[in-house]
């Protein structure tokens, strides 16, 4: 029975076999089996491009042009002319003060000058009547010298007629009586010349006094000159404060938060009311390694980065200390960036790249590189002769050699060059050899073929 059942089943499957190659000796041969389709993939081809050589460093900007504004004088605040956050230019009214304290000075200081050109007035007076007195004095003078000539001229006189009378009373000829007359004229002239020579003395004593009078009133008059000079510097001084109490812009820029202050506001000499920003030029200090000291010199390029490391702003180093700071070992430089759309702001933190190198390179971009087992590689694009004659792009994983990271790719150092073409899509569909096709290329294909 078991014998029996084994051989249906036998016969079964020889009949099952013998309807399957029935039906297909019946079929229509299929086509051959063919590979994978290719991956539609986007291509960039590599270009020559300037590679940078740089170090990155962080820190604040600040605005070479940072004013706090405050009054040259005390005053109420009358007005402010000006929102907090507008632009303002060089020389623009901002803020218009009340000078009580200045008024009253200048009214003291115009009274100081009357009181010293009172002063001075009488000073010239003094002086006058002293040059009057002087030249009484010296008149004097030579009155007196006038009369001692005159007296010593009769002296002379009388000393001739007292020797002729002499002479002729001792020859008998004249009385005793004539040579005692002579005698005593010429005693009266002898006493005569000796008053004038007292009295000539006397003025000349007074004449020194006029002089020294004379010297001490023109010294005073110089001094009350002074005097005034010193009053009407005062109150210019003082005049041109009253300028002061129209703030105005000292330079270009943005005006800041006036800090609670409003109108009626007393404020005094130094307060500090706001503040004025030109967000246009800006220096960056940073500390740079002693051991780029070779490179660093005055003019090197420098960029502002954002997170992407994409160039923002350009500028330059434009200070190197001469010093290295001894802790850190390094020298503080200062970069100096010009913005002239504004998007830069006073203390604001960023990242500066340093430019210490140049060279023609090759940069391809990041996403085209994968890595495996340490190595990095990029899919290169290449005609391949196919069986049928016809040439296809295939992907060839290429190992390559990159540096750091710039403008969104890596610096080639070996591996690819300009002009080869790399898949920057669809890199984990892919291995080495694997057909591709540009994605642009098969949207144009799909394109034609939809067309009526």
């Amino acid at each position: 029975m078991l014998g029996q059942t084994q051989l249906s089943i036998k016969l079964l499957g020889a009949a099952l076999l013998l309807s399957l190659l029935s039906v297909a000796c019946k079929s229509e041969p299929t086509t051959q089996v063919s590979g994978p389709p290719p991956v539609p993939v986007k291509l960039k081809v590599l270009e020559t491009a300037t590679l940078i050589t740089s170090g990155e460093y962080v820190g604040t900007l600040e605005a070479t042009q940072r004013v706090n504004l405050a009054p040259r004088i005390s005053g109420r605040i009358l007005e402010i002319m000006v929102e907090q956050g507008e632009t303002i230019t060089q020389g623009q009214p901002l803020v218009k003060l009340e000078p009580t304290q200045q008024k009253e000075q200048v009214n003291a200081a115009t009274s100081q000058v009357s009181v010293e050109q009172a002063r001075l007035g009488q000073s010239q007076a003094e002086l006058q009547a002293a040059q009057a007195d002087r030249a009484r004095a010296a008149a004097d003078v030579e009155r007196a010298r006038a009369e001692i000539e005159d007296t010593k001229a009769g002296l002379a006189l009388a000393q001739i007629n007292y020797e002729r009378s002499d002479f002729l009373v001792a020859q008998g000829v004249n009385a005793r009586q004539d040579l005692d007359e002579k005698t005593k004229d010429l005693e009266s002239n002898r006493a005569r010349l000796s008053a004038r020579e007292k009295s000539l003395l006397a003025t000349q004593e007074a004449l020194s006094v006029a002089d020294k009078r004379v010297k001490q009133a023109l010294a005073n008059v110089e001094a009350q000159r002074a005097a005034v000079t010193r009053a009407q510097a005062d109150l210019g001084a003082i005049g041109e404060e009253l300028n002061f109490n129209t703030i105005v812009a000292p330079i270009s820029g943005i005006i800041g938060d006036f800090e609670a202050r409003k109108i009626g506001d007393v404020v005094n000499t130094g307060d500090v009311l706001t503040t004025i920003t030109n967000n246009q030029l800006f220096d960056l200090r940073v500390n740079i390694p002693i051991e780029y000291r070779s490179q660093l010199r005055l003019g090197l390029p420098v960029d502002l980065i954002d997170d992407n490391g994409d160039r923002e702003v350009s500028g330059q180093v434009t200070y190197i200390a001469p010093l290295v700071d001894q802790p850190t070992q390094s020298v503080l430089t200062k970069l100096t960036f010009a913005s002239s759309s504004g998007n830069l702001r006073d203390r604001q933190f960023v990242r500066a790249r340093v430019i210490w190198d140049e060279q023609p390179g090759v940069l391809v971009p990041t996403v085209a590189v994968t890595r495996l087992g340490g190595q990095q590689f990029v899919f290169v694009a290449q005609e391949q002769q196919q069986e049928t004659g016809e040439s296809a792009l295939v992907a060839r994983q290429t190992p390559v050699t990159v540096a750091g990271i710039q403008d969104q790719g890596y610096q080639v150092l070996s591996g690819v060059q300009a002009g080869d073409r790399v898949v920057i899509s669809r890199i984990l569909d892919l291995r080495d050899g694997r057909p591709i096709v540009e994605e642009a290329l098969t949207s144009q294909r799909r394109s034609s073929v939809a067309r009526p």
